[in-house]
């Protein structure tokens, strides 16, 4: 995407002003300008309209939309990590604790992500991060405690390929299976090696870990470690699971779709479409599950054809 100015944020704050001016509101103006921008512009653009109209553009934008299509553009002007932190807290403090949605936004952050997050969550609440997700959710399942070790992940180049794969074998052979194994790799590993691993495995047994996590684990376990998984070996292969889990379920999720698309369709809208093609679509999938203008919100975010 283009290297904006100041002038060109005037400019995008005009637009989505004239889009809610009078009876009506366009838009298609407002969609425009999300698709053209990160969500580091937009956020420099809200504050460029707060600057020029002397309101919050979010709370203009509440008023003159609805549904999820308002959840999407006011998403988008909040700022990145203000829209991170707020969502994971949500997903704990609301009425009871919406354990998927919790898991997509903790496994879809990297080490630098993880940090920034940590920062503002507790600028905004006051609390730490990890200390009110520990109190949220269950001590022992597989799932929390690699939600745990992924927030304090420590990455490093061990040079231990060949036995990590091993290990992971092991771990997964007989009966039950040695969850500490799978935590500690997946929270140490860097993006390399684990890729590295996820070879060396798949070569000598005849199989991929992939499928070795599908077997072993079920229920929120399994989906946690699969989106470590595939996160790790690239976060646009995280996004495209969160989506196809999101649309291919028992009713759509919006909240998981919704918050993957205001997150990180301006990281990955340039490989969504190749990626997805594992699964099919991208397209197809949000034109079957979505309507309205949240549909062309999500098509055009992602550019989807």
């Amino acid at each position: 995407m283009m290297k904006y100015t100041s002038a060109d944020y005037y400019t995008f704050a005009s637009e989505i002003y004239l889009a809610c001016k009078g009876i009506g509101t366009d838009e298609q103006r407002i969609i425009n300008v999300i698709t053209q921008c990160t969500l580091e512009d937009l956020s420099q653009v809200s504050r460029t309209f707060y600057a020029s109209y002397g309101q919050s553009l979010t709370r203009l934008l509440r008023k003159d939309t609805s549904g999820n299509f308002q959840k999407l553009v006011c998403g988008s002007f909040e700022g990145r990590y203000q829209y991170w932190a707020r969502k994971i807290r949500e997903s704990i403090k609301g009425q009871g604790t919406d354990e998927r949605v919790l898991i997509e936004l903790i496994l879809m952050a990297n080490t630098e992500d993880i940090a920034v997050i940590s920062e503002e969550y507790f600028r905004v609440a006051r609390t730490d991060m990890l200390d009110d997700i520990s109190d949220d959710i269950a001590k022992n399942a597989d799932w929390a405690r690699l939600l745990r070790g992924w927030i304090c992940q420590m990455r490093y180049a061990r040079g231990t390929q060949e036995q990590d794969a091993e290990d992971l074998h092991t771990a997964a052979k007989g009966f039950g299976t040695d969850e500490n194994v799978f935590i500690r790799i997946l929270c140490s590993s860097t993006k390399e090696e684990f890729s590295q691993i996820c070879d060396i495995y798949a070569r000598k047994y005849k199989k991929t870990l992939r499928q070795t996590i599908v077997k072993e684990f079920s229920g929120n376990s399994e989906k946690a470690f699969l989106l470590a998984h595939d996160s790790l070996l690239s976060s646009v292969n995280g996004c495209c699971y969160i989506i196809r889990d999101s649309i291919k379920g028992i009713g759509t999720r919006d909240r998981s779709l919704v918050n993957i698309s205001v997150l990180f369709r301006d990281r990955h809208n340039q490989l969504i479409n190749e990626v997805y093609m594992q699964y099919g679509s991208l397209a197809k999938d949000i034109k079957g599950d979505t309507s309205g203008w949240y549909k062309k919100t999500l098509l055009q975010m992602w550019k989807a054809q």
